[in-house]
């Protein structure tokens, strides 16, 4: 009976997470019949997945991300992996309960289906704040380049092609930028990237290339200017991570020295009222 109960326990977590993946197949079919777009006043700007150009970089966060999104995968993995330890229990090897199995199968079965976003999320942002960080040494790069008689579009092909060294990611990104300004236009191409991006770095660049390209104003002193601003800002917010430790510190202080402490002090005296026979 055992072995019955923990094989139903199995097709019954198998039934569901192949319906759950039934219904991701459909929703990603429908992404593909309607492309994503991000809206900017009245007019529908296509979105730049910069989140998937930088897994595509990645070949570790290549097969996350592909295993995240593939259910099935996760299926046949957890199905593996019940089958095995209901054998192992079934033949003696394991000792686990009816429900203690059940347990542990619904703890695998959560950690297979929840564990690689989990992963994913972090390593994306990781490398976000890279791309930040290289930044403001593009647009110097960019500024130079400008300088020297180049257009913001040869400019930004220019250094995107020899920036992999320093951020394999952000290069990518301005060669995504300078395919889209040789189809679309330049203007049109920076605005995607505004929209599609939160960074507050990303956006003032892209708005300084904006106002350049739309209005014809000198720009070289505007990208050195803008270089400085983005590493005064990255300054600000390492000073606020540092000046908030204080704070974050105090927890760990109070836990593990003052509760000692206090319990240290406090201790004799309890345990002489308790020695005499106070209570």
């Amino acid at each position: 009976m055992n072995i019955i109960y923990l094989l139903l326990l199995v097709l019954g977590a198998y039934a569901l997470l192949l319906g759950v993946s039934q219904q991701q197949t459909v929703g990603r079919q429908k992404k593909l019949l309607a492309p994503l777009t991000a809206e900017s006043g009245k007019k529908a700007l296509a979105a730049i997945d910069y989140a998937a150009l930088i897994v595509n970089n990645s070949r570790w966060l290549s097969l996350l991300d592909k295993y995240d999104k593939q259910l099935r995968l996760k299926m046949q993995a957890f199905g593996v992996l019940a089958l095995v330890l209901v054998a192992l229990n079934a033949l003696g090897v394991t000792a686990f309960s009816r429900s203690g199995l059940g347990m542990l199968l619904l703890v695998i079965m959560i950690t297979l289906i929840v564990l690689p976003g989990l992963l994913l999320k972090p390593a994306i942002n990781s490398r976000v704040k890279g791309m930040m960080d290289a930044l403001p040494y593009l647009v110097d790069l960019v500024a130079v380049c400008v300088q020297a008689g180049m257009t913001v579009e040869s400019a930004l092909k220019f250094v995107s092609e020899r920036f992999n060294h320093l951020d394999a990611n952000l290069a990518d990104l301005m060669k995504l930028l300078v395919k889209r300004a040789e189809v679309n236009g330049m203007e049109s191409a920076l605005s995607e990237l505004y929209h599609s991006m939160e960074m507050t770095e990303i956006r003032m660049f892209t708005a300084t290339l904006q106002q350049s390209v739309h209005y014809g104003t000198s720009l070289y002193e505007h990208l050195i200017e803008l270089a400085q601003d983005i590493r005064e800002l990255q300054l600000l917010v390492t000073e606020e991570k540092v000046g908030s430790l204080s704070a974050k510190m105090s927890v760990p202080l109070i836990i593990f020295i003052m509760f000692p402490i206090t319990i240290l002090i406090v201790a004799p005296g309890i345990l002489r009222i308790v020695k005499n026979g106070m209570f």
